[in-house]
């Protein structure tokens, strides 16, 4: 009986790693062109070029009562497809400002146009948030759940620059991604000593490692469930502020070419960036459910 009760929930584990196609709002998103890259807070980061990861947004807020009238860029997030952008919820939940400007497409925050070897990118495109989701269970118990949604108050025009990541899918949802490494991306703190962010994108390549090894160092913080990844740990190259709620990402090959999947979501870590302590991202997998729950065409 304990042999068959285990292939039954082996069985059903193998159900839910494949129907999340048959998902009623799973047409939403872009299947086609999700992923792709034109390509040929980071910490250790190298820059970017145009094109390189076109679904990567900016969101920028605004205090209650600003002394300034300057939207101030704080956290990242993905494009999932016209309307939609992944971030984290502590980006979105229970702040002391208003979110107030999404932006798409940019690479350098200093140039109007981003342009290389000859090639100029389009404007970046603005947009006002229309809905804010954030995880129901958000916080319960602390920082878990750390995912949110953002509709856009009207669709990204897409094309090579401005592009939506696709959502884990099929074996993706239950593999184990422990040894592997991942990209992070963002214009987050690159010098900590100042605190000064970066105003060209940056990626660097992150480890995953072992949840204990986020429980021995940050666990006073909060522990590390399976809905989580720890990754980093490697002095010098590490997210940090201004990175949350961006991609940790991966290409993987599915029945065609590679292609970047949103694997997580830059959640929380040590304040002393690029230290050797991990930091904990948000799995993607255990949440595309959720996502298609609350995207609406």
């Amino acid at each position: 009986m304990r042999v068959g009760i285990i292939f039954l929930i082996h069985f059903a584990n193998i159900l839910t790693a494949f129907d999340i196609t048959e998902h009623p709002n799973w047409h939403l998103l872009d299947h086609e062109q999700c992923g792709e890259s034109v390509s040929d807070r980071i910490i250790g980061g190298v820059s970017a070029t145009i094109g390189q990861f076109p679904w990567i947004a900016r969101l920028a807020y605004l205090a209650h009562f600003p002394l300034i009238n300057i939207p101030i860029f704080k956290c990242g997030g993905s494009l999932i497809n016209h309307l939609y952008v992944v971030t984290a919820a502590h980006c979105v939940a229970n702040l002391q400002e208003d979110l107030v400007l999404i932006r798409l497409g940019e690479l350098n925050a200093k140039t109007e146009v981003d342009c290389e070897n000859n090639v100029c990118a389009p404007p970046v495109q603005d947009f006002k948030p229309a809905k804010i989701f954030y995880h129901e269970n958000y916080g319960k118990p602390k920082m878990r759940h750390d995912i949110a949604l953002i509709r856009l108050d009207h669709p990204a025009e897409i094309h090579s620059y401005v592009l939506p990541i696709c959502l884990p899918q099929g074996p993706l949802l239950q593999k184990n991604y422990e040894g592997t490494t991942m990209e992070v991306a963002g214009w987050g703190v690159n010098d900590v000593k100042r605190g000064t962010s970066s105003t060209v994108l940056l990626h660097v390549r992150v480890p995953i490692i072992k949840p204990e090894m986020c429980d021995k160092t940050i666990g006073h913080f909060a522990r590390v469930s399976e809905h989580q990844f720890c990754a980093g740990g490697q002095i010098g190259y590490d997210s940090c502020g201004g990175d949350s709620g961006g991609p940790l990402m991966k290409p993987e090959a599915l029945d065609g070419p590679p292609r970047y999947f949103l694997i997580g979501v830059v959640s929380f870590g040590s304040t002393n960036c690029g230290s050797n302590v991990p930091a904990i991202y948000t799995n993607v997998a255990h949440y595309v459910k959720w996502i298609l729950d609350n995207i609406e065409p």
